[in-house]
């Protein structure tokens, strides 16, 4: 069996105001000044939260984190897919590929985001960040989801994300990318990262994955 994992933000959930909402409140409150949350964020390059808390601010990291997670998770917003991203899963379950999610995101705030914007009921699994002692570009979160899906042809697995950590993460793991570039933050650094494929529209993801075999 063959899959096809997905990230989350910025690939299939439009949450970036929310979360640079957050993070700006996170490093006004530990560091006592403004920030521009965009370019922080965007010189992640798709890491984890606590990767770029880290640099920040070394070992308060954790409390670095909480405030943001505190702050994101307590605000209620709407929470919705890209446009064209659910004709697309629906596309995908219907052919009988089965489908996970792979996030640097908690794993409980992943799914309740997936149920909200209501297309939880497309994958077999979420794998977040507290499932994983390594994360992408690290590829155990990979593993983690082949793992729950049992794939166990990876030749036909693609990740599709944003970032270049998904891209890296794909490879690492000897799996196929489809970098994002719809919703991407930073889409010349993804390009850079070398993708094995690109798609600049959730349809052309499903274009992709009929012409080149992927998850079947």
């Amino acid at each position: 069996m063959s899959a096809i994992l997905w990230d989350l933000d910025d690939t299939l959930l439009d949450t970036l105001p929310a979360r640079m909402e957050s993070l700006a409140h996170a490093h006004r409150i530990v560091l006592g000044q403004p920030v521009d949350p965009v370019e922080l964020w965007r010189s992640n390059r798709g890491a984890t939260l606590e990767d770029l808390a880290r640099r920040l601010v070394g070992d308060d990291y954790r409390r670095f984190a909480r405030i943001y997670r505190d702050h994101y998770y307590g605000r209620s917003r709407s929470i919705r897919p890209f446009e064209g991203i659910e004709p697309v899963l629906r596309s995908l379950h219907a052919a009988g590929i089965p489908m996970a999610v792979v996030t640097s995101k908690v794993s409980y705030g992943a799914t309740e985001e997936l149920e909200a914007a209501g297309i939880l009921r497309y994958f077999q699994a979420v794998v977040g960040f507290d499932d994983t002692e390594r994360h992408k570009p690290d590829p155990e979160p990979v593993y983690a989801a082949l793992d729950r899906l049992l794939a166990d042809h990876p030749g036909r697995v693609a990740l599709i994300g944003d970032s270049p950590a998904d891209v890296w993460a794909a490879r690492n793991a000897g799996i196929r990318s489809i970098a994002a570039l719809w919703g991407s933050l930073d889409a010349a650094a993804t390009l850079d990262a070398l993708p094995d494929f690109t798609a600049r529209s959730p349809g052309a993801v499903f274009e992709l994955v009929v012409e080149q075999g992927l998850g079947r």
